[in-house]
């Protein structure tokens, strides 16, 4: 499991990014769900409130897969939502920073 803190652009905090693997003793691991828990006490604008809403339900997670310098992001019925590269996430058309909270991916 990955855990990272998600920024808007202008580095406010705005919630978590956590990434959970299909087959945990694979190094480094290729698949996965993930979700998103917004930050209560401050929502963020509404456009990235809208962007990460599918995001936020435990029983349809997204899906994630490793694609060479990069990382694919999947809505729960497999329609490509976004993409991590470095520390950027795209999500729904809105551009996130994460910063890596335990471990590395």
């Amino acid at each position: 499991m990955h855990y990272f803190s998600l920024h808007s652009e202008d580095q406010t905090h705005i919630g978590f990014f956590v990434m959970t693997d299909d087959d945990e003793h694979e190094t480094p691991p290729q698949s996965g769900q993930f979700l998103v828990k917004l930050q209560s006490e401050n929502p963020p604008p509404a456009a990235a409130e809208r962007a990460l809403a599918p995001f936020q339900d435990s029983k349809n997670p997204g899906i994630w897969q490793l694609e060479q310098d990069r990382v694919e992001l999947y809505e729960a019925d497999g329609t490509p939502a976004g993409r991590i590269r470095n520390e950027y996430l795209s999500l729904g058309g809105q551009t996130f920073i994460l910063e890596d909270l335990a471990g590395t991916f």
